[in-house]
């Protein structure tokens, strides 16, 4: 994690031409939101509501949002994309600092966890960047595009690996096995890594650890009928009869599959 300060990076109020000023995903991982434009476009566009957004000078005037990109495109969707607007400028930034700096303005913002985790990546937050890591190495990546190997449920990630931190054994292991199963069982589907999935058998794995037969888990899971959405199904209609989180219905009903039939090394009852 860097650990310098963007905040006591000396900054200054300046006026920046609007068309010099870009994002970097990286660092300012959202994209704009088009319906927040359109409806201020519907309101009538009012400068004297802008405030001063956030920039970092890159060097050979070029910046890049910190805070303000959807003011940045609103300004320019009104016509102003000529114009000099006045903005809160920061020199001197890693992309590191950059991204620390969009978390800092941003943390009590309806900001998607998604795009949270990602600025976390570029922060070089060691969790993050650890639970980045397992996930690519498993051919996923994460990524607002939900379809094919791009994963967004990054809340779900996050709890597996802080659960598996607080237990036994090596960080990451839980979360290492989860996705080592779910693209096993059901290859690089988005349902295979639905949150709810990925919690409920983080969960089998940080509650009963080695005990767990992982091939035999595969195999049990590739056979439940309908797969991934089966598994979520079943737990849905769980939870309405007996309570409890969706995710611990994830759990009980792969725990139930997984014992089918098992003689030897029959895991626990769940609840």
């Amino acid at each position: 994690m860097v650990t310098t300060d963007p905040q006591s990076t000396p900054d200054s109020i300046e006026w920046i031409p609007l068309a010099a000023i870009h994002t970097d995903h990286r660092v300012n991982t959202r994209t704009y939101d088009p319906n927040w434009v359109e409806k201020k476009l519907k309101e009538g566009f009012d400068p004297n509501k802008i405030g001063v957004p956030i920039v970092s000078d890159r060097g050979n005037d070029t910046y890049v949002w910190i805070d303000g990109q959807n003011r940045g495109e609103l300004m320019r969707r009104a016509g102003w994309g000529d114009q000099k607007i006045q903005c809160r400028v920061f020199r001197s930034l890693t992309e590191a600092q950059e991204a620390e700096l969009f978390l800092g303005h941003n943390d009590n913002r309806q900001v998607k966890p998604l795009f949270k985790f990602l600025a976390r990546v570029t922060a070089g937050d060691p969790d993050a960047v650890a639970i980045n890591r397992i996930v690519e190495g498993h051919g996923w990546k994460i990524e607002e595009r939900s379809s094919g190997k791009s994963i967004t449920a990054v809340v779900s990630l996050d709890k597996v690996y802080q659960s598996d931190k607080q237990a036994d054994g090596s960080p990451g292991r839980a979360l290492e096995l989860t996705l080592r199963v779910v693209t096993e069982a059901w290859g690089y589907k988005s349902e295979a890594v639905d949150g709810r999935i990925l919690a409920g058998i983080g969960a089998i794995f940080n509650r009963f650890g080695d005990s767990v037969d992982r091939a035999a888990l595969v195999k049990k899971l590739a056979e439940y009928p309908a797969g991934a959405s089966g598994v979520l199904g079943k737990a849905r209609g769980m939870q309405q009869f007996q309570g409890g989180t969706v995710v611990h219905c994830v759990a009980e009903v792969i725990v139930t599959a997984y014992n089918a039939r098992r003689r030897t090394n029959v895991l626990p009852d769940w609840r």
